[in-house]
């Protein structure tokens, strides 16, 4: 400081710019009471080189040759001091407040940095949330394009309500639950898709159509939800309290307006997405009953058309008066006891029923002809399987069952007709309809004898096993006679 002062002499004043800067550097960065002491220390020692330039203590150096020696006059030196310490505080206020006013854009700041944070973490939230409705969504349509396609695919309305109840548990978390279905004649409702169909006596429990809860979704069209079963004060709880159910859910099944069915849900809490979804899984099952209602009624007419056909052919033969009702009785008690397919089961009675629609292009004499049948009167009946094939080979829907018409009349060792097919060659379900025709032949009248008795028409049977008929479905057909009168 001594060179410098030494060499600007009278410029003395540019001295002070260097504590100006360390009078702004104690306003920005240290509190108040801190500013001040260094203001005033620095004050003091420009004061002081001012001094001790006066009293001749540091050597001078004239910075111009036409500069007078100023620092020789007090007044100068006085004035100087003074002017010093009026700029050192007005710039240490006016830094300080500069301070002060960086300092509170600075907070302004960070409060905007954290309200950008929030409504960063808000918008996030929101797009997190927004991410997880629309899985949730894409999820839930996916569920109801299943099922829409289940229903649309079969006509089995076991197997479209039990896809419903399955995704109904599923999207529910429920424990459990059933569909029950009302049963118009009796005015109850039954459980038509159990949870567990092995639960003992599930097929016992029942709700008449004005009771409890079922009488109250009944009533009302709306589902119902009870939050403490064992508590409510509304409704009883003796036949379901055993099932310890805590929370009980019931959706709706609505047709034509009136609930002709409900979802059952147990132990499971309310949503109101899920009660959307279920709702609208109520509405496919709807569409699903009211399909199969029609579907069956659009088949016991065409069977009752069946039944009508059969009876106009029997009516040649006084005879075979209902034989082919008879045949179709003890064809359904065969493939019952042999656990087949429903499919199987509808399409042999279909073929039990018109097994004998050949007879129409057999003349009624040979029909009834109570002698012995000559070479060409048997060649004549023999042909029937194969005419009654041609008559349902136009009828699509008859295609199943060309094959059990055909060859109910073949032989288990090859020696039947048309076609001598033998064993496993004969369709299963032309063997079980072979031994229910000639089952009802037997026990029947005939013009060229008399009713067998069941004795007898047993012991044809054990003979014929083997021979002209499947032993397995023998074996079955003779436990089914044990059990009838």
């Amino acid at each position: 400081m001594t060179a410098i002062f030494y060499y600007i002499g009278g410029a003395l004043w540019i001295g002070a710019i260097f504590y100006i800067f360390i009078i702004l550097y104690a306003s920005f960065l240290f509190n108040p009471k801190e500013g001040i002491i260094i203001t005033s220390i620095a004050f003091i020692s420009y004061s002081l080189i001012v001094l001790l330039e006066y009293f001749n203590l540091i050597p001078y150096k004239g910075l111009f040759k036409i500069t007078s020696y100023l620092y020789q006059d007090s007044q100068y030196i006085v004035t100087t001091i003074l002017l010093i310490g009026v700029a050192f505080t007005l710039i240490f206020i006016t830094g300080k407040n500069f301070a002060q006013i960086l300092k509170e854009k600075n907070e302004e700041l960070s409060q905007n940095k954290k309200k950008l944070e929030e409504l960063s973490n808000q918008l996030e939230e929101k797009v997190r949330f927004r991410t997880l409705e629309l899985k949730k969504s894409k999820d839930q349509l996916a569920v109801l394009y299943r099922i829409s396609r289940t229903i649309s695919s079969t006509l089995k309305l076991d197997d479209i309500l039990q896809t419903i109840l399955d995704f109904s548990i599923k999207i529910s978390a429920a424990g459990r639950g059933s569909i029950m279905l009302l049963d118009k004649k009796k005015r109850i409702f039954f459980i038509k898709i159990p949870y567990d169909k092995s639960e003992k006596n599930i097929e016992k429990i029942t709700f008449a159509e004005n009771e409890n809860t079922i009488g109250w979704v009944v009533e009302n069209k709306k589902f119902l939800y009870i939050e403490d079963l064992e508590n409510d004060k509304h409704f009883s709880k003796i036949k379901v309290i055993r099932r310890r159910i805590k929370q009980l859910l019931i959706i709706p099944i609505i047709i034509e307006d009136k609930v002709t069915g409900v979802i059952n849900l147990e132990n499971t809490s309310l949503n109101p997405d899920t009660i959307d979804l279920l709702m609208s899984f109520s509405e496919g099952a709807a569409v699903a009953i009211n399909n199969a209602r029609l579907y069956q009624k659009i088949q016991d007419s065409y069977f009752e058309i069946t039944k009508a056909l059969a009876q106009a052919i029997e009516a040649k033969d006084p005879y075979t008066h209902g034989h082919s009702a008879r045949v179709v009785e003890y064809t359904e008690l065969i493939a019952q006891k042999l656990n087949l397919p429903e499919e199987e089961k509808e399409l042999l009675k279909y073929a039990a029923m018109l097994h004998d629609i050949g007879k129409i292009g057999v003349r009624g004499i040979v029909l009834n002809n109570p002698n012995d049948l000559t070479g060409e009167e048997y060649n004549e009946v023999k042909k029937h399987p194969i005419v009654g094939e041609g008559i349902i080979q136009p009828i699509e829907l008859l295609q199943p069952i060309r094959p059990f018409i055909r060859h109910h009349h073949e032989w288990y060792n090859g020696k039947g007709y048309p076609d001598g097919l033998s064993g496993e060659n004969i369709p299963l379900g032309a063997r079980i309809l072979g031994i229910a025709d000639a089952y009802d032949a037997m026990k029947s009248d005939r013009p060229y004898r008399k009713a067998l008795t069941k004795e007898v028409i047993i012991q044809e049977f054990k003979q014929g096993s083997g021979t002209q008929f499947d032993p397995e479905i023998v074996e079955v057909f003779l436990e089914i006679l044990k059990t009838k009168s």
